[in-house]
């Protein structure tokens, strides 16, 4: 991905930036993806050559904190479906696919049921079902379930405790591949993946430990809370993708929200979370 791809800008009517990249052709269908708690715009920087090899553009924005995006109180839900109707219109997009990948996928469900007929395909890939389940977090990693019940009790509070971790992005990365096992680490870790994934982690952080652990701590309690659309009102079909060896959201995540999306295919992929990635265009 070149620097030019990589960091684009778009002024909003609000005064806000939002900064993107837009990587590959299109000829093969046109998509916005929704990155990962945390991610950045770099998110797909490792499968950069992937996709421009299958034909397809991927845009993926900074939510609001992250990368160069200008932070913006109160944002929810549909903050973010106007944020991408605007990007859609800047870049003459009438319609397009939308992808989301761990707690961006439920960003991804929220601005597929806004967008209505725009969307042509949503895929979302290792995504959280946190309200729609008992107890979700008997089903996910110590650090993913502990920092759910935080952001429900007090997100302000655990933006606090999360600066340890944002205010440097080798602690962040270590956290991350520590809560997701070996199996994880040893894909992280390869020469192909790791340089993407820490350039996404920098960008994620690139406005400072007190932005970026402000945005986690939001978008946490965003995915968390009760959502304020119902997944059975998204009408399009939806492949909703999910690793086997997943140790940061269980499978059971997956079988919830395919139970409650009517028109859901469910597949499951040899790997843990981040790997799920590269099959959303696979």
């Amino acid at each position: 991905m070149t620097d030019a791809s990589r960091n684009l800008n778009l002024r909003l009517p609000d005064g806000r930036n939002l900064s993107f990249s837009d990587i590959g052709t299109g000829e093969n269908g046109t998509w916005i993806h929704c990155h990962g708690i945390p991610g950045s715009r770099n998110e797909l920087l490792h499968l950069e050559n992937t996709l421009i090899d299958s034909g397809v553009r991927v845009i993926v924005a900074d939510r609001p904190g992250y990368g160069q995006s200008t932070p913006c109180p109160g944002y929810g839900f549909s903050h973010h479906s106007d944020d991408l109707r605007q990007l859609a219109d800047h870049l003459q997009l009438e319609k397009f696919g939308i992808s989301g990948f761990s707690g961006g996928g439920v960003f991804a469900m929220a601005a597929a049921h806004d967008l209505g007929n725009r969307i042509e395909q949503l895929v979302i890939a290792a995504t959280p079902a946190v309200p729609l389940m008992e107890n979700p977090y008997a089903y996910a990693s110590e650090l993913t379930a502990s920092t759910w019940r935080a952001a429900l009790v007090d997100r302000q509070t655990l933006a606090k405790e999360l600066e340890a971790l944002t205010g440097s992005v080798d602690e962040l990365s270590q956290a991350l591949i520590g809560a997701a096992g070996d199996q994880e680490e040893h894909y992280l870790s390869s020469n192909s993946v790791r340089p993407g994934f820490m350039q996404s982690l920098c960008a994620a952080l690139e406005q400072g430990s007190i932005t970026a652990a402000d945005a986690l701590a939001r978008d946490s309690f965003l995915i968390a809370y009760s959502w304020p659309f119902a997944p059975e009102d998204i009408q399009l079909p939806v492949r909703v993708i999910h690793g086997s060896g997943d140790r940061l959201v269980h499978t059971d995540h997956q079988i919830t929200l395919c139970g409650n999306l009517p028109d859901s295919s469910s597949e499951i992929i040899s790997g843990a979370h981040y790997g799920t990635l590269s099959a959303i265009w696979g």
